[in-house]
């Protein structure tokens, strides 16, 4: 309280640019308005919280304000709630939209293959017909993606140990990390309990993300991955790269359909990546600062 005592409204601002500007309040509360809206916050110690706010000045007998008095509702859990709604909305109308695309790419693309390899055994313009195949692989990888988010996701879910998955992934992608002069270091805890999963969906978002990573370090260094059990039981394994990291107004748009900071990406990786967590009752939450780097956390639920 002796903090706050004396401060002036411009001293006690700890509401985010973001949202709205203290001018902009300012400015309504000294013409003697009130001023309503909603407000992203800072703590002083912790993380950010959302207030839906009222100001309004108090005026003595003459007309002067005297005092202003604020009423917050503090509405954190609240626009969390819509935002997990409206990604839900967002990937069930993707999911309709992609079974219609990858249906209606499929078929022409199955006679392309085959008409490219007919005329590659004829030995003419075989480069010309070498980018073509690649490029037609391309095509059906975009479609196996968006069809993962279109087929229901009805699959065995078995105890299976995260650390010999992430193990795997590793192995397969410490390759192509050795090439990009990037060192992958793991720090798994042992004994971790197991968590109830489709193995290779798992695997498809474990690469993804660490594929992620390496391409984001071009001039090489360390990618960290740790697992390790969480303060409330559940499994947290956490993708720490040094790349160039995601500036923050990009931040907030990633898992949106076709949205990507990467030239030849299509964002559909993220999106089925995060798809997947979430058919595991998980959670992935992706943090980043410029030049520094990205951290993707992902929390799965273990088996009791």
């Amino acid at each position: 309280m002796a903090e706050v005592v004396g401060s002036s409204l411009r001293e006690l601002n700890q509401w985010d640019a973001s949202s709205a500007s203290f001018e902009e309040i300012w400015s309504m509360l000294s013409s003697g308005h009130e001023w309503k809206g909603e407000l992203e916050c800072r703590r002083k110690n912790g993380p950010n919280y959302s207030e839906s706010v009222k100001i309004f000045p108090i005026k003595d007998w003459d007309g002067r304000v005297i005092h202003y008095l604020k009423i917050a509702e503090d509405i954190t859990e609240r626009k969390q709630t819509e935002e997990l709604l409206r990604k839900s909305e967002m990937l069930s109308a993707v999911g309709q939209l992609a079974a219609g695309i990858a249906h209606e790419i499929r078929n022409p693309l199955t006679a392309l293959k085959g008409f490219t390899k007919l005329m590659g055994s004829g030995g003419q313009h075989g480069n010309y017909l070498s980018i073509m195949a690649a490029e037609l692989e391309r095509i059906e990888e975009i479609v196996g993606e968006l069809l993962v988010l279109a087929k229901p996701q009805a699959a065995d879910f078995l105890p299976k140990s995260v650390a010999s998955i992430l193990h795997d992934v590793i192995m397969l992608l410490d390759t192509q990390a050795i090439i990009s002069k990037v060192i992958i270091e793991t720090a798994i805890e042992d004994e971790l309990p197991l968590a109830s999963c489709v193995e290779n969906q798992l695997k498809q978002v474990f690469i993804n993300v660490l594929k992620n990573g390496v391409e984001a370090m071009p001039g090489g260094g360390t990618f960290l991955v740790k697992a390790e059990k969480s303060e409330r039981g559940s499994i947290r394994i956490s993708f720490i790269d040094q790349g160039c990291g995601i500036p923050e107004t990009k931040l907030a748009k990633l898992g949106q359909p076709f949205y990507t900071t990467k030239n030849k990406g299509t964002g559909l990786g993220l999106m089925v990546s995060y798809k997947i967590i979430e058919n595991h009752r998980g959670s992935m939450t992706i943090t980043s600062k410029e030049g520094i780097g990205t951290t993707v956390v992902i929390e799965l639920p273990a088996v009791p």
